[in-house]
């Protein structure tokens, strides 16, 4: 009998430097505007949007290491930490954080804050600002005021690129056949690449297997359709 080795459940140290994101048609934009930093043209708040799992946290580490920028979190900044923001400073997944009129309240404190210091606000959410659960007024003119930039969904030359990048940040090195393979069969999303990738590691990992076209094609038979 061959013996099963059992995964060890290792957290995946994902890169996040600039020269590790990939960019292509559906993220251009975003890239360009980052780049263009602190060349805003006045604009002191960006909200980069788009699915989960599409790039928007790497950009967003991109900036900070070019900035300096610190990351906060809108359910834990009161109005007493306002004088120790820093010049720049970023906020993820803001539309899921905005249905208590508190964190409202505090967004709309920290936009006017970051303006008045001449600072730089960042966020990024799933959806455009006027998709918002907003019910503050005032926050929702300034929330749709800001460069808003849509990171699309990836097209055959990035979801090729983040099949790879996140086979190599678990440090496995996968024949161009496999790449294809999944290519042609799995939702074409980045979550949905994150999510098969860590499956098919897990799976080599137990059968000790190298990753090959027929080791992915067992994985994939198993899956009920809705998970491909």
């Amino acid at each position: 009998m061959t013996a099963v080795q059992i995964p060890f459940n290792i957290p995946v140290r994902e890169a996040f430097n600039a020269e590790d994101y990939l960019v292509t048609a559906s993220n251009v934009e975003a890239v360009n505007w980052i780049d263009r930093w602190p060349d805003w043209r006045g604009v002191h708040c960006t909200i980069l949007y788009g699915t989960r799992g599409c790039g928007k946290t790497h950009l967003s580490h991109v900036w900070q290491q070019k900035t300096g920028a610190k990351y906060g979190d809108l359910t834990q900044i009161t109005t007493a930490d306002l004088d120790q923001m820093p010049a720049c400073l970023v906020l993820e997944d803001v539309d899921g954080l905005l249905t208590g009129i508190e964190q409202q309240e505090m967004l709309f404190h920290l936009y006017n804050w970051q303006k008045e210091k001449g600072g730089s606000l960042l966020l990024t959410a799933a959806q455009h600002p006027k998709h918002w659960p907003l019910s503050l007024p005032d926050l929702q003119s300034r929330m749709l005021a800001a460069i808003s930039i849509e990171i699309g969904a990836p097209d055959d030359e990035l979801l090729a690129a983040v099949i790879v990048k996140q086979f190599t940040d678990r440090q496995i090195n996968v024949p161009q056949e496999v790449v294809n393979y999944l290519m042609l069969r799995i939702e074409r999303s980045f979550a949905a690449a994150r999510d098969i990738v860590s499956r098919i590691d897990t799976l080599a990992l137990s059968r000790q297997r190298k990753i090959t076209v027929p080791l992915v094609r067992n994985l994939l038979d198993d899956l009920p359709e809705n998970e491909v």
